[in-house]
């Protein structure tokens, strides 16, 4: 649908649009009554950093959650070592508060 209206009213109506958080087009469809939008909170924006290294120490996790995965269905859950689980662990804690440090001001 097209329809015709000044640059001020376009631009009020993307600010519109933008400060509850929706479409331009599902704002149009709640102006006339045809649709009531959720609402939804904003997604963040976040360092792409940040992301990174996140998905690194998910990594992390997810190898030694395999290793121990795959000693229990080999049956070999007794051998698991649980102190070279708790310093994987701890290293990993570790890189979450350098993580978490670095992104709020807490690192520099």
């Amino acid at each position: 649908m097209i329809f015709r209206c000044t640059p001020s009213e376009k631009a009020a109506l993307v600010a519109k649009a933008r400060a509850a958080g929706l479409p331009n087009a599902t704002l149009m469809r709640e102006a006339l009554g045809l649709t009531e939008a959720r609402r939804r909170k904003p997604v963040p924006r976040v360092d792409p950093k940040l992301t990174f290294a996140i998905a690194r120490v998910g990594g992390n996790l997810n190898q030694l959650s395999r290793w121990i995965n795959g000693a229990v269905k080999s049956g070999r859950a007794s051998q698991i070592d649980a102190l070279k689980v708790a310093v994987q662990l701890v290293a990993i804690e570790r890189q979450m508060a350098q993580i978490v440090a670095a992104h709020t001001g807490g690192g520099e």
